[in-house]
């Protein structure tokens, strides 16, 4: 029987930003791809933006996120020999009132490399009025599915990805090792976005996973230069297609479309746009948010060789490069200490 150091459980983006961090460390794993498993991260819009609209304030650790996410995803650019990563600024309507709050965090120095251009004109044609039109610096979008199932080539012609279902069940978690397919591995680490709200091993995680439905549309008339994003987000696929969306539902988990959800998306986005556009396309995923909305990292309380690297939830883009590094740094040095505010002991009581 083979054996191998770790298996990563799940290939979205946390489980394939890890498995290139392995990768590069010489550090032997494969990847467990369940067949029955969708992945929320293929159907999300990947959008990168610094700043949290509603109350105008810089993203999570934002200055720390943003470097290492652009160094991380150009270097793995240049291992698949293809471009995943577009900086793309973000156009957001504004009311008077956000306006005078744009104009003075602009002021400030901490916000000075994100908010740009303030005008009362919009640069682009098809966009509703509004008392001003801001400009967000540092944002982006990454081509999340693409990424993703070029990543997934890479590994499998190195014989990285085992397909099959994988589950541990407290009872047998004490185990020196876990049968994976033909392979004994020494670790596990669960990287099964919202799906791990169904491993017994990790239900004390308050994860509050929620559903999102995007829609893609091709609107000839419209601007491809600008992210558009007020009560919906409008990203530039190329050739005239636009990822639109999103919605918010946490009682239907299901990845199931619905008419209700494009209907919602569709009031917004008339709201925003004048231009005359046709739905091509409508996709349904589910988000591993977390309730704190921070991710979750680190070693099982009670089980030594059981790890998780979860709950990247709508800003997984930016937080996956850097926490896979953290990550890797805690599964490679035994006094390396996760802050409370991300370790999954946060959640554990006995």
């Amino acid at each position: 029987m083979k054996e191998v150091e770790f298996v990563i459980i799940g290939q979205g983006l946390a489980g394939t930003m890890l498995a290139f961090e392995l990768l590069e460390n010489g550090i032997d794993f494969k990847i467990v791809s369940s067949p029955l498993k969708s992945k929320a991260s293929l159907v999300a819009a990947g959008m990168i933006n610094p700043l949290v609209f509603k109350r105008l304030t810089k993203s999570w650790m934002v200055d720390n996120l943003l470097p290492e996410m652009q160094k991380r995803y150009r270097e793995i650019e240049e291992r698949l020999e293809q471009t995943f990563l577009f900086d793309k600024t973000i156009l957001k309507p504004l009311s008077a009132q956000e306006a005078e709050l744009w104009h003075e965090r602009k002021g400030n120095p901490e916000f000075a490399a994100f908010i740009g251009e303030i005008g009362e004109k919009s640069p682009v044609e098809f966009i509703s009025s509004a008392a001003a039109f801001a400009c967000v610096n540092g944002s982006g979008y990454l081509n999340l599915g693409g990424f993703l199932n070029a990543a997934e080539s890479y590994f499998r012609e190195r014989n990285l990805i085992l397909d099959a279902d994988f589950l541990i069940e407290k009872a047998e978690a004490n185990a020196h090792a876990y049968k994976v397919a033909d392979f004994w591995a020494q670790k596990v680490v669960f990287c099964e976005g919202y799906h791990l709200n169904q491993n017994s091993l990790f239900d004390f995680v308050k994860l509050n996973p929620v559903k999102g439905e995007v829609l893609q549309i091709f609107a000839p008339d419209l601007s491809e230069d600008y992210i558009l994003n007020k009560k919906v987000f409008v990203l530039p696929l190329g050739n005239h297609r636009f990822k639109v969306g999103s919605t918010y539902e946490w009682k239907d988990l299901t990845e199931q479309t619905t008419e209700s959800g494009k209907i919602s998306i569709l009031e917004r986005l008339d709201q925003l746009i004048t231009a005359k556009y046709t739905v091509e396309k409508q996709w349904a995923g589910v988000r591993p948010t977390v309730i704190d909305r921070r991710p979750v990292l680190g070693r099982h309380p009670e089980f030594s060789n059981i790890f998780v690297f979860n709950g990247l939830g709508t800003k997984g883009v930016m937080l996956a490069p850097y926490f896979a590094k953290t990550m890797l740094q805690f599964l490679n040095d035994s006094h390396y200490s996760l802050s409370d505010e991300i370790n999954v002991q946060r959640f554990y009581k006995k």
